[in-house]
């Protein structure tokens, strides 16, 4: 019940008791003067009577007597007159019904007026002929009792009814700051920290404002020392100094995840770029340290700026060492990632426009693709590629050539976008689904996470790997993000599956895409039912890129029920700012950090700081890539609420 509701309730049951109470003083203090009335009129009148039949009755005349009751009688004012002879017995006596005209029956018997008697001597000459007994009516008294007491009431009523209103307005007023303040705590709790401008003019709501205000700003400076705090260590354990982007320890960490994580085909792959600046050594030896540093963070700027530019990119970007950097990318076709190192070659001339080199030949870039290789094979392939572009000259590119064929290397661009533009209606979707354990109980599915699959020209299964980078290279993502959702949606509605809980991964660019996020809330409200059992996961590194877009897309599909998750948070090497900005319900963190993190202190550091971040906005975690029991148990203890991995759980095929 509202605060003001009470206060309502407690003054209207206020003015009730006074109400009751001036009623019930104001029916007393006329009965006791109505009864006084009666007292006297009843006194009076058998005075006056005894002394005007005096005469009569010394002389006999008892026709005349009579004649002056019954007049006396007839006037309707007196219940009884009668006249009694000295010994009590009654000579003459007339009486006459009590009416009370338009008192209800409750408010008489009710309230109860005496109706006393008024005695007198009659006399006969000196001697006592008799007693003249007068009762006054009291109908007249209960008719008039009642009109003052209705007149009183309606009279209080209409007063109280108008203070009442007046009261409630003013309260309404006194109590906006009140609103005020619940809205900004309920601001809060969703992640807002806004600071009240008006300041009430009663003095204890204006000190619950002014408290209000401070507990939001040091809340909002709180989060933010916290975040800017686990960003600094962060930055000491896996950024570089020079430059700011990943260090050698953050590449060997997700690269190991990534060569880990599964085996793709040589139609689709991951690509290392390895990038060396030219004579770096002797540049810093003539023109000083200061200008070396400047060259480096010069051209990691340039290497940023050109993924960036590289439409569908997920990658990372980090320095080895001296002049060597590294851009690994994901889920690339070979001739992307070959067109990505020609651009990044051709732009190196910027470098020497700016002042920041003196030579033509500023660097070189050696890609080597990833299909079944290791970690370390997969670098010592990248560091020939480098040695054979120094060969061919300035600012060249090289990169091997595949040594496997896939079975689906064979597809034209046609072929693919036949396959991949008719999905639904060609019935060429397949959905595997992976569970996501609770840490509290592990028998407690959090959510399942939708696995995508394609059906190939010949009815075989060709994997999202391959799948996503064509779709990418093929601007086909909003394609295979809708079908994915019509699909998962339709089968949320059958019997059984109706308690299950889906998370689908969507490309960050639909996101950016007006038409998709019509579509998106059109088909959500359309199943509006189990729209509260799906959740929608973006990879972190591409979807924070525009805030903005990030931001309207969440509350948009919050208003439906569904939920929004951020995939590989920590690969992309972001500020964690965004937590504070953006009402997320879940946040998965990569496996880079989950893998072997029972050994890593580092890790156990970061995942620690990222939960209790989180968790200090009402955001899940939950862990990826969890392959064993040390390391399901270690992040239970960092109190992650949710794992997934082949250690806890499959891909089965979604039926």
């Amino acid at each position: 019940m509202t605060l003001l509701r009470q206060l309502i309730i407690v003054i209207a049951t206020l003015f009730t008791l006074l109400f009751a109470g001036s009623v019930a003083i104001n029916i007393h203090n006329t009965r006791t003067y109505l009864n006084e009335q009666l007292r006297s009129i009843s006194q009076d009148t058998a005075t006056s009577l005894g002394l005007s039949l005096s005469p009569h009755m010394e002389k006999g005349e008892m026709a005349i007597v009579e004649s002056m009751i019954n007049a006396t009688a007839d006037g309707g004012y007196y219940s009884e007159v009668a006249i009694t002879d000295v010994s009590g017995k009654a000579v003459f006596e007339r009486k006459q019904p009590v009416v009370i005209k338009g008192v209800p029956a409750w408010f008489v018997n009710w309230v109860s007026l005496e109706t006393p008697r008024g005695e007198a001597m009659v006399m006969a000459g000196w001697k006592q002929a008799g007693k003249i007994h007068v009762s006054a009516n009291p109908g007249y008294a209960y008719a008039t009792l009642w009109s003052n007491s209705v007149g009183a009431c309606w009279w209080f009523l209409g007063f109280s009814g108008f203070a009442l209103l007046l009261g409630v307005a003013i309260l309404r007023q006194v109590l906006l700051p009140l609103r005020a303040v619940e809205a900004q705590a309920k601001a809060i709790c969703d992640r807002e920290y806004p600071i009240q401008d008006r300041m009430p003019w009663t003095t204890e709501l204006r000190n619950v404002v002014s408290a209000m205000n401070l507990m939001a700003a040091k809340v909002r400076e709180m989060f933010k020392e916290q975040a800017d705090a686990m960003e600094r260590a962060r930055a000491d354990a896996y950024a570089d100094a020079a430059t700011g982007l990943a260090n050698r320890k953050y590449f060997d960490l997700h690269l190991n995840q990534m060569t880990k994580e599964r085996k793709l085909s040589s139609v689709t792959a991951n690509a290392l770029l390895l990038i060396e600046l030219e004579g770096f050594k002797s540049f810093n030896e003539r023109k000083g340290y200061q200008a070396g540093d400047e060259l480096l963070r010069g051209c990691g700027e340039l290497i940023e700026k050109a993924c960036k530019e590289a439409p569908n990119l997920q990658y990372f970007t980090a320095r080895l060492s001296g002049a060597n950097f590294v851009v690994v990318a994901q889920n690339i076709v070979e001739k992307d990632a070959l067109a990505l190192a020609e651009k990044l070659a051709s732009s190196f001339d910027r470098l020497l426009e700016k002042g920041l080199t003196d030579a033509v030949n500023v660097g070189h870039i050696g890609v080597a693709i990833h299909h079944e290789q290791t970690a370390g094979q997969l670098l010592s392939e990248a560091h020939m590629a480098l040695r054979m572009a120094q060969v061919k000259g300035p600012n060249s590119v090289h990169m091997n050539d595949s040594k496997t064929v896939s079975e689906f290397g064979a597809y034209a661009e046609q072929d693919w976008l036949e396959i991949l533009g008719g999905l639904q209606q060609d019935n060429r979707i397949v959905l595997y689904r992976q569970p996501c354990l609770s840490c509290k109980d592990d028998a407690q599915i959090l959510q399942h996470e939708t696995l995508l699959r394609v059906r190939g020209k010949d009815g075989k299964l060709i994997p999202a790997n391959v799948v996503i980078p064509m779709a990418k290279h093929l601007h086909l993502t909003l394609e295979i993000d809708k079908s994915v959702v019509s699909e998962t949606l339709a089968r949320l509605g059958r019997p059984e599956n109706a308690h299950a809980v889906m998370a689908v991964n969507l490309f960050p660019m639909s996101i950016q895409d007006s038409g998709f996020v019509s579509w998106l809330g059109d088909i959500l409200r359309k199943h509006a039912s189990v729209a509260p059992r799906i959740a929608f996961e973006l990879i972190e590194y591409g979807a924070t890129d525009n805030l903005d877009a990030l931001r309207g897309w969440v509350e948009q599909v919050a208003r439906t029920g569904a939920k929004t998750g951020l995939d590989q948070v920590g690969r992309g090497f972001k500020s964690f700012g965004y937590l504070d900005k953006l009402k997320l319900d879940y946040i998965k963190i990569d496996g880079g950090y989950t893998r072997d993190i029972h050994k890593d202190k580092d890790n156990q550091f970061f995942v620690d700081s990222l939960v209790k971040l989180a968790h200090g906005h009402n955001i899940y975690v939950i862990a990826e890539s969890v392959e064993t029991r040390d390391e399901w148990n270690m992040l239970k203890s960092l109190r992650v609420d949710g794992v997934k991995g082949y250690g806890v759980g499959q891909p089965e095929k979604w039926d």
